[in-house]
């Protein structure tokens, strides 16, 4: 039987999606990070094979100030 995390893998590769995966082993969970222009998905598996996700979306400007980061880094 396959787990999900396989189905969803196949899903990115095959709509040629960049991602990425972090395992936490304390809840045994997966988050893929697939990036598309313009916004983030971050897709959430766990062992029981359930699929959540989460979708970020923004502009793709480009800052060039150090100045400005911090400013966005302390806004939250």
């Amino acid at each position: 039987m396959s787990h999900q995390i396989f189905d969803i893998i196949t899903l990115l590769e095959k709509r040629n999606v960049h991602f990425f995966t972090s395992w936490d082993g304390g809840s045994k969970s997966v988050t893929l990070f697939a990036t598309l222009v313009g916004k983030r998905i971050e897709i959430y598996l766990d062992a029981n094979g359930s699929v959540d996700f989460s979708v970020f979306r923004g502009n793709e400007d480009v800052i060039v100030s150090k100045a400005a980061l911090i400013a966005e880094l302390d806004s939250d």
